[in-house]
């Protein structure tokens, strides 16, 4: 788990032993973007929200599959729930590239951050958003 932006952070896939270490580390909520069944014996979103319940921290699931289109509102979504949090927040997948790219895409556009700073940021967290400058600055405000 990496900072990704002021009380955002960002991981790979996480697993049952992780909750206890994240509790500790004040995370609030999670934020899941990996759909379940990415691989064979993957943790599912239905356990993890047991046990996110069980530390007193609130779960979303909303999964992005590679190579298809994206849900309408999952960006709406997603920057919405930021934004409803001040608190620590997780995001992640299986290695933290779609979170950090679709907390971008709600944030840019907002004005709340700019290409460079969303990339360097990423970059920093050991994401290479650069790979998706394209996009993001094709929703830049």
């Amino acid at each position: 788990m990496k900072q990704l932006h002021k009380q955002i952070y960002v991981a790979g896939q996480i697993n049952a032993l992780d909750f206890e270490s994240l509790t500790s580390a004040g995370i609030k909520t999670i934020i899941n973007n990996r759909p379940d069944d990415e691989e064979p014996g993957q943790f599912s979103s239905v356990e993890a929200a047991k046990l996110a319940e069980q530390n007193g921290i609130t779960y979303h699931y909303l999964p992005m599959v590679n190579g298809q289109p994206m849900p309408p509102t999952l960006v709406a979504d997603f920057k919405t729930i930021i934004e409803s949090n001040s608190e620590g927040v997780l995001i992640h997948c299986r290695s933290g590239m779609r979170s950090a790219f679709i907390w971008a895409l709600g944030q840019i556009p907002a004005g709340n951050i700019g290409v460079d700073e969303a990339i360097e940021k990423a970059q920093a967290a050991g994401i290479p958003l650069g790979n998706a400058r394209a996009v993001l600055e094709s929703v830049q405000a």
